[in-house]
């Protein structure tokens, strides 16, 4: 949806944002929300595989280490870039961080692909005890 042309109100600017359970296979329909969604504002189809692989992994961090009963997620769409949040109502044990898994662990990768994936990501508390907000920005 395109927002109209007011004073104050950038036409370029483009957002939605969506509410799941925390559970495993609301990832799914996270990431295919989000390619849906981006490929009617137009965006070219290899930023939109993109942006889906990056919403699956935020995602899926949420749920697996957050006591979230559920998970936000925010697309915006603006200056030629994708700015994806994912919010949890969880704790973490520690903040999210970049880790370094030995080759024969199963998980801890996420966060490195989203490094290499996106032009910056970062973490945000959402306020005492409310969570976190994950974020990366996409430039296509």
């Amino acid at each position: 949806m395109t927002l109209p042309s007011r004073v104050g109100v950038r036409p370029d600017l483009r957002q939605e944002t969506f509410e799941l359970p925390a559970q495993a296979v609301s990832v799914a329909d996270a990431r295919n929300r989000a390619f849906e969604r981006l490929r009617q504002w137009g965006i070219a189809a290899d930023v939109c595989h993109t942006a889906r692989l990056v919403v699956s992994e935020l995602f899926t961090n949420a749920v697996l280490h957050t006591d979230s009963d559920r998970i936000g997620c925010l697309l915006h769409v603006a200056d030629d870039q994708i700015r994806i949040e994912v919010r949890d109502q969880g704790s973490y044990a520690s903040t999210p961080m970049l880790r370094f898994p030995r080759a024969d662990d199963e998980r801890g990768r996420g966060l490195q692909l989203i490094e290499s994936l996106a032009h910056a990501w970062g973490v945000e508390s959402a306020g005492r005890g409310l969570g976190h907000i994950v974020w990366a920005v996409i430039r296509p």
